[in-house]
């Protein structure tokens, strides 16, 4: 997860780079918008999942299902994922577990068309729209004017549209490259919201009172106990709202002005109009952007074991890769040239990107001239293991391992288990067995059930136990049946009369 995030960022490194041309928005009545967007990941290739734009008297949201699913740090950045119900695919927020509304990526591009041309429309006289956004790495233009690009939506956009205005770039020169360097649009509203005597007495103040501050800040953060933010960050609702009250408060911090007053929203237009960039200036820099990404893929194979190691290693990769497209190479233009002059016609090739620093056009060199020369073996980067962290680990397991035996010991030996050997008391519970009923020495179903009947007291019990031992006394008391029946089958026998004398 982490290196696919440090990837897509990088992979948008160089956005702001790839074309320097200048075209001035022409001056007129314009129309500004916040917009911002949330997709399924930071590249090129992905979708829209979220479109949203405010101003202050109307705004526009609407959730598009995409094709593909939303990478890990877009589900965690945004709270949103792709569930499957049946043959149905749907979008389910990860805050409120509730199925979100959307549509179609054409359907949501529709209305979100049909929405500028109807705020356009309520206002008189008006020259078109400017977008404001706010990122420091360009990528929300391209991401709308590729999606407006695959439907063939571009020029009905172009007749309401008129420009894209970075609002970074105006607080960068406003405020300076230190102050903003660190500072992210949540952050960024929350001090332009505050007295600027506060942050003068915050500057003056003890390192010890700055960090309970801090700490306080991040607490109402995580509560969203701030006046703008009247919802998740992540979600990009919000976040067109925060840009649109960002660039006010930046061109209107020292005027006494209302907010939505007429006054405040030209003097908001006066400053974005030096960062404003025409929307044909931006359709030619995603043309632009495209064959960077076709020369990118192109040098895959030679990275290959970069991307297979640490993401110190896979960072380094894609921004080799960024740097070498933005140049105009390709693998193959490179092999055409090692094929003519070797090593040093690539030495000669890589000395002109100033990007570089010296050690990484060594580093590269030596990559390129490995991989064209067949009889030298491909360069792997060496990774240095970390043996503290893995000794540390090792120990903590230990230690664990030997602290959860010693505690299972003595709860056996002065526990309900005491009495039990030291070997039985050392083997898991899992390997004791109870005897089963069946065996001597458990305990019968049958005989559970009679001790029950017998303690609620049942009335035929006790008389049938009062009859069977009435009846083994009987039994007991009476002579043997079979001494009897010998006795009745063979009677005794009968005395001869004795003879008598007679005279």
């Amino acid at each position: 997860m982490v290196a696919e995030i440090a990837e897509d960022f990088v992979t948008i490194a160089a956005a702001d780079e790839g074309v320097d041309m200048k075209e001035e928005l022409p001056a007129g009545n314009y129309i500004l918008v916040g917009v911002d967007i949330d997709t399924t990941g930071r590249r090129l290739i992905d979708e829209i999942v979220h479109l949203a734009a405010y101003t202050p008297k109307d705004n526009f949201q609407q959730y598009i299902m995409p094709y593909m699913n939303l990478n890990p740090a877009a589900r965690q950045r945004h709270q949103i994922r792709v569930i499957s119900i049946g043959f149905y695919r749907m979008l389910k927020s990860m805050q409120t577990f509730k199925i979100l509304k959307s549509k179609s990526e054409v359907a949501a591009l529709m209305d979100f068309l049909t929405w500028l041309e109807m705020l356009a429309a309520k206002q008189a006289n008006t020259d078109g729209i400017v977008l404001l956004y706010h990122e420091e790495r360009k990528f929300i233009p391209y991401m709308i004017l590729e999606a407006l690009k695959k439907y063939g939506l571009i020029d009905r956009f172009n007749r309401t549209v008129k420009s894209f205005a970075n609002t970074f770039n105006m607080a960068k020169a406003s405020m300076g490259d230190i102050n903003i360097k660190k500072c992210g649009l949540h952050k960024l509203s929350m001090l332009l919201s505050k007295p600027k005597d506060d942050i003068s007495d915050k500057e003056n103040e003890p390192e010890n009172v700055k960090q309970n501050v801090s700490s306080n800040e991040k607490g109402s953060k995580n509560g969203l106990n701030h006046e703008q933010q009247d919802g998740f960050e992540g979600s990009a609702n919000v976040r067109a709202k925060m840009v649109y009250n960002v660039a006010l408060q930046l061109t209107n911090s020292e005027r006494k002005s209302e907010p939505e007053s007429s006054e405040a929203v030209i003097n908001l237009f006066n400053a974005v109009k030096p960062f404003a960039q025409l929307v044909s200036t931006d359709v030619k820099e995603l043309e632009t952007q495209n064959e960077n990404l076709g020369r990118q893929n192109s040098f895959r194979p030679l990275f290959l074991n970069y991307f297979r190691t640490t993401l110190y290693h896979r960072v380094r990769a894609v921004k080799f890769r960024i740097v070498l497209a933005e140049n105009g190479f390709t693998l193959d233009s490179l092999n055409d040239i090692w094929t003519e002059k070797g090593k040093e016609g690539l030495d000669l090739a890589l000395a002109a990107i100033d990007t570089l620093k010296d050690e990484e056009k060594t580093e590269l060199l030596d990559l390129l001239d490995s991989f064209y020369d067949p009889s030298k073996t491909a360069i792997k980067p060496s990774i240095k293991p970390n043996s503290s962290r893995r000794r540390n680990r090792v120990n903590g397991a230990a230690s664990s391992k030997n602290g959860a035996m010693s505690s299972r010991s003595t709860s056996n030996e002065f526990g309900a288990g005491g009495d039990k050997s030291q070997r039985q008391s050392a083997m898991p519970d899992s390997t004791t067995k109870s005897p089963s009923p069946g065996k001597s020495g458990g305990r019968s179903h049958r005989k559970r059930n009679n001790t029950r009947n017998n303690s609620f007291g049942n009335a035929k019990g006790p008389k049938k136990t009062e009859t069977r031992s009435s009846k083994t006394e009987l039994n007991k008391s009476a002579p043997n049946s079979v001494a009897m029946d010998n006795a009745l089958a063979t009677p005794p026998p009968m005395a001869l009369p004795t003879p008598v004398a007679t005279n």
